[in-house]
């Protein structure tokens, strides 16, 4: 989707981060709970933002760009994780998550990663759709590795999508 924008976080982004990960996760602490995410060495966050016609804004006449998404992931060696993606509950299945995920692997790739790995919770359908749709592949289970609102206990399915057979390593 062209209307798109997606680029590598500044300071700056940390406020809509936030509220986007407590909007899709947590909105207990959601500032600290990405600066953790932020903290391993290679960590680093892409975020997406979409064109006033996506954002609603067309009747205005005013040009503006909404914070509609982010990622967090990391490159270790030869193998990249995803951390978190969130996207904003107005602007979910428009492509925001899937143009989130091309970009980390294109971005993996060129930093010589040769495969992709995340976790996904089993409660979580569409994002393991997503996923599923862009090519990964269950390879695991984590038994009750996360633990829902309710408190509840839910396992992770573990999804891997190689860079180098997809001809972008």
């Amino acid at each position: 989707m062209s209307d798109i924008d997606i680029r590598l976080t500044t300071p700056a982004d940390m406020d809509a981060m936030a509220a986007l990960y407590a909007e899709a996760f947590d909105p207990i602490q959601p500032r600290m709970s990405v600066e953790q995410y932020l903290t391993p060495p290679g960590a680093f966050a892409l975020v997406a933002h979409l064109n006033s016609t996506h954002a609603n804004h067309e009747n205005t006449g005013t040009a503006a760009s909404v914070a509609a998404g982010f990622l967090i992931g990391r490159v270790a060696s030869d193998e990249t994780e995803i951390f978190s993606v969130g996207v904003a509950n107005e602007f979910r299945r428009r492509g925001v998550g899937r143009a989130l995920v091309e970009t980390l692997c294109a971005l993996a790739a060129a930093k010589g990663a040769k495969s992709v790995f995340l976790e996904v919770a089993a409660d979580n359908p569409g994002a393991e759709a997503l996923y599923r749709g862009l090519g990964f592949q269950v390879v695991g289970r984590r038994k009750d590795y996360y633990r829902d609102p309710g408190g509840a206990r839910v396992d992770a399915i573990v999804m891997q999508y190689g860079l180098i057979n997809k001809g972008l390593g």
